[in-house]
């Protein structure tokens, strides 16, 4: 297997943040060597309210075609700034029928579904509509991503530890000992990485994800949830996680190569859950060599990002210390929390700018549209700073 080289020198900063969109679409480049991609803005969506929310909705309502790509349509219309969409299609359960894994709602009991809320009853209605007529919504929008001329990613939790019985698998029915925990939040629904076949698990389900869905590449969410093993020294931790990035790997390559191109892999790092923010030493005690990664040309960028809140506290600077060979991408969270309502315009632009000012290669946002699950008092977010965020500082 051939891994990737860097490619030193090929990063453009965000100082071509007002070239047009086009003029940054993606270099074609040889199997084997790292993305030359350029992103000023990259957007991810979670694969969940999405598909029971739309423009002017103060509930959650039946959603059609039409409305999945206007989801795209409204942050990669011409002249936004949103060169990359990652769509998520997990959370432990799989979005979609999967052979490997179990579909989201699928284990959870008859008694259970009668108290879901209003919202993921529609939830589960609207996905029944689509695959039973033979639709998938995210192929839909990754298609219509790529229409769009944007970059097109699926983007993988990891360690997701929500919870809820819809989001309850086979996997870890059958094996409940293999899990973090036993409470909500705190391991009941989190995996232990230590386990070879927990490893392998994930890998099959990613694998699935790949050769399923015409992407870019996929990205490994980290951060959602930013725990991964029950004991291990440090030193086991990052060889088993080591070993799944690196299978990852070679499994893009293969696809690719397969493809006739190149499969991009994006890490988002491990978080702290708010406590301090993440740098590359307290991912790495959590099992995440980062920098490794990238030095063994495994990963063709990086996205940092804060747990849930917007704390504007995100260390770039040791982050651009340890990786000097692919980009990395400074995260916005929606809210600051606190009871507070999602950012406003002027607030994105401000977290945008200081990014910059941290040297950031480009802007991730993260649950941007979120301020659509407030009933009643939900709210359009506000769409119109994709077209400038991020812009350079002089």
């Amino acid at each position: 297997m051939i891994y990737r080289k860097h490619l030193p020198g090929c990063l453009l900063v965000l100082s071509i943040l007002s070239a047009p969109l086009h003029a940054i679409a993606q270099q074609q480049s040889e199997p084997g060597s790292q993305s030359t991609r350029k992103r000023r803005v990259l957007y991810n969506f979670d694969g969940d309210s999405c598909m029971t929310r739309k423009a002017g909705s103060k509930r959650p309502v039946p959603v059609n075609v039409a409305d999945i790509k206007r989801l795209i349509e409204e942050v990669a219309y011409d002249g936004s700034r949103v060169d990359t969409v990652l769509v998520c299609i997990n959370a432990q359960v799989m979005y979609y029928p999967t052979q490997i894994g179990t579909m989201r709602g699928t284990h959870s009991t008859p008694a259970e579904r009668e108290k879901w809320s209003a919202a993921e009853q529609q939830r589960f209605e609207n996905m029944q509509a689509f695959f039973t007529a033979g639709v998938d919504p995210y192929a839909v929008m990754l298609a219509e991503t790529k229409r769009r001329g944007r970059e097109a990613l699926l983007t993988f939790r990891m360690n997701d530890d929500h919870g809820n019985d819809f989001l309850r698998t086979q996997f870890l029915a059958d094996h409940p000992d293999w899990r973090l925990g036993t409470e909500q939040y705190h391991g009941s629904g989190a995996m232990d990485f230590a386990r070879d076949e927990v490893r392998d698990y994930t890998f099959r389900l990613i694998e699935e994800a790949v050769r399923r869905y015409d992407c870019d590449g996929i990205e490994l969410d980290f951060n959602r949830f930013p725990s991964f093993f029950k004991d291990n020294t440090v030193a086991e931790r990052v060889a088993k996680m080591n070993s799944l990035v690196k299978r990852v790997r070679q499994m893009l390559d293969q696809v690719g190569q397969e493809r006739g191109g190149q499969l991009v892999l994006a890490v988002r790092v491990p978080s702290n859950f708010g406590n301090t923010p993440p740098t590359p030493e307290t991912a790495k005690n959590l099992g995440c060599d980062v920098p490794a990664w990238v030095e063994q040309g495994w990963v063709d960028f990086v996205a940092v990002s804060e747990f849930l809140y917007e704390r504007g506290d995100l260390p770039i600077a040791s982050w651009k210390q340890a990786i000097t060979s692919v980009p990395v991408y400074g995260g916005i969270e929606c809210t600051k929390g606190g009871g507070a309502k999602n950012l406003r315009a002027d607030e994105y632009r401000h977290a945008a700018t200081q990014l910059i000012k941290a040297k950031s290669d480009g802007v991730y946002l993260f649950n941007f549209f979120t301020s659509r699950e407030e009933g009643e008092a939900a709210y359009e977010p506000p769409f119109e700073v994709l077209g400038d965020l991020g812009a350079a500082q002089k």
